[in-house]
């Protein structure tokens, strides 16, 4: 899922010039990624580490990123 989310990000970036904040995750993708990690119960410090936020949706098929600016001030 970490090679997934590189890929989602880094095209993202590539085409928009701008790092996304979103990250677009149907509940099992979120499973996935939990699984990548040692900790995989502390979702907050996974999302901190890639320094995103997420929306979870039953409607997302494909994984996606986005951006926000109400994010962006947020965080930043």
């Amino acid at each position: 899922m970490l090679s997934c989310i590189y890929y989602l990000t880094t095209y993202f970036e590539k085409r928009h010039q701008v790092r996304p904040n979103l990250l677009y995750f149907h509940p099992d993708h979120v499973s996935q990624l939990r699984k990548s990690f040692s900790n995989p119960e502390n979702l907050g410090r996974i999302l901190n580490m890639l320094q995103m936020e997420l929306i979870i949706d039953h409607e997302v098929v494909h994984p996606h990123a986005g951006w926000s600016p109400a994010v962006e001030r947020r965080t930043g």
